[in-house]
């Protein structure tokens, strides 16, 4: 009753777009493509339109935006269909008629309510309201939530760009190379090393298994413009402070490394700008390139020798389509979601190999995945959406011969945390701001005690764990969202 009650609060508060014949075709248009974004997002995510659909739509190029499009579920395409079509007809109806307030008490109507956003404005301007400060108070009138996710949007983008200046360390660092790779759409649930069993998806990494810990955790979020900014600062982004939040790249800077990123993801979105921004070399690949194509500048990277040196590869891993994530000669199975993680897991291990071979350097590997993805089981393809399997990821840190012989406490303490990754039920422990923790210890930062990578009703399980990854099957297709914010802090607004 409440949302019905401000549906209709909305529709009079904008009835003065009904007195004439432009305004009232504007709003008809207006309407169509906001109830396609809220109902289309919402039915992909489980999430009305934020900041972070911004983050996605304005970061997606058209190559990316059909890959999305193509990858929507059918049964939530049919969902959209049912009120697009009588939309449709209703839209045509209302063009044709415009002007809809032709009589004395709608008319009447009309101008009370311009009038009303009249004397709003002046208020504002009396106040001294900034656009967004105006806009957040205008939350529940509906479309407003979508102007209002845009200028969230662009405030975090201009704080994220601010590079404020970070500590020195508070010891010296403990790697001379370090690597971190941010994956892409790559669920927990389907490595073998977390107990996968469809296939043997991260056999390549297997002769190199005393020389990593991997655990599964719990992302923030089930869209890149969620989980990105939060894996490269190590905090919440609601709210973001608008001095600026310091980036894992910034602790390297301060550390006095030479900081290089490279990126493969279609789209150079905001976060790549801010990468850009942070990094002495940056480099992005051509569109439609695999991942693969990250080796070649990676190897050269490592034959400067510019140490201590900090190298970001940013994967588009198994981003819908993820028929197209690997070359087709190396398609092992039917399933194209397990032949992208083996695809993932064959770079891994090379560049791994590469760094193996760096003589007199303690160097490490992170590798974390932004988000999961819906699976077949739960209806249509392999897509972004709202299930567990979308929220729990794969983190992976490496270390060489060299790191984990002076630093034997540190990697016991790695190897614990290996152990105890699931509680009782399976559920995953850490939440993926242990990703910041792991680095801001090896680059010699003092761990940050606002955000945790775990729950506090976690802290003192017993060393008792759960079967992991879950049965895939319809019994784990509800949403997860609840549970995620109960795991992640940086999951609440």
């Amino acid at each position: 009753m409440r949302s019905l009650g401000e549906m209709l609060v909305s529709a009079l508060l904008f009835s003065f777009l009904l007195l004439w014949r432009s305004t009232t075709r504007f709003a008809v248009v207006v309407l169509l493509v906001t109830g396609c974004c809220f109902l289309g997002y919402y039915f992909a995510v489980s999430n009305v339109p934020d900041e972070y659909f911004w983050y996605a739509t304005l970061g997606s190029n058209p190559t990316e935006a059909w890959e999305y499009a193509s990858s929507y579920r059918g049964p939530d395409l049919l969902l959209l269909m049912t009120w697009l079509l009588p939309s449709l007809a209703a839209a045509a109806l209302l063009w044709r008629r415009a002007p809809l307030l032709q009589h004395r008490l709608g008319r009447t109507l009309g101008w009370l309510s311009l009038a009303l956003w009249v004397a709003w404005a002046s208020v504002g301007v009396a106040k001294g309201y900034s656009l967004k400060k105006a806009i957040s108070r205008l939350e529940r009138v509906y479309p407003q939530a979508l102007a209002q996710g845009f200028v969230q949007y662009q405030s975090n983008a201009i704080s994220l760009y601010h590079t404020p200046p970070a500590q020195a360390p508070a010891a010296p660092p403990m790697v001379d190379v370090l690597v971190v790779v941010l994956g892409e759409s790559a669920s927990a649930h389907r490595w073998s090393l977390l107990g996968y069993n469809g296939a043997p998806t991260n056999d390549s990494l297997m002769p190199l298994r005393d020389q990593f810990v991997v655990l599964p955790v719990t992302a923030n979020g089930n869209n890149t413009g969620k989980t990105l900014p939060v894996l490269i600062t190590g905090q919440r982004m609601s709210p973001l402070p608008e001095s600026g939040a310091l980036t894992y790249l910034d602790w390297a800077h301060a550390a006095g490394f030479r900081v290089e990123s490279m990126g493969n993801q279609v789209a150079e979105g905001f976060f790549n700008v801010a990468m850009r921004q942070r990094s002495d070399r940056f480099l992005q690949l051509q569109n439609g390139a695999l991942d693969g194509a990250l080796s070649k500048p990676f190897t050269q990277t490592l034959a400067n020798k510019q140490l201590p040196l900090l190298v970001t590869l940013h994967l588009y891993g198994s981003h819908p389509r993820v028929e197209k994530r690997y070359p087709a000669e190396q398609a092992r199975w039917t399933d194209p979601y397990d032949n992208s993680i083996r695809y993932t897991s064959d770079l891994l291990t090379e560049w791994i190999q590469q760094l193996n071979a760096l003589p007199k350097v303690r160097a490490a590997m992170v590798y974390i995945s932004d988000h999961g993805q819906d699976f077949p089981v739960c209806g249509g393809s392999y897509s972004h959406g709202a299930t567990r399997s979308a929220y729990e990821v794969p983190l992976m840190l490496w270390a060489n011969q060299a790191l984990r012989d002076t630093q034997p406490a540190w990697w016991e303490s790695l190897l614990q945390q290996q152990l105890m990754a699931v509680d009782t039920k399976g559920v995953p422990r850490y939440n993926s701001l242990l990703m910041a923790q792991w680095l801001k210890t090896l680059l010699g930062q003092a761990p940050s005690p606002n955000d945790l990578p775990t729950t506090h009703y976690q802290l003192n399980m017993p060393e008792i764990t759960g079967a992991y990854p879950p049965a895939e099957d319809a019994s784990n297709c509800g949403p997860w969202t609840a549970q995620v914010q109960a795991l992640h802090p940086a999951a609440v607004r």
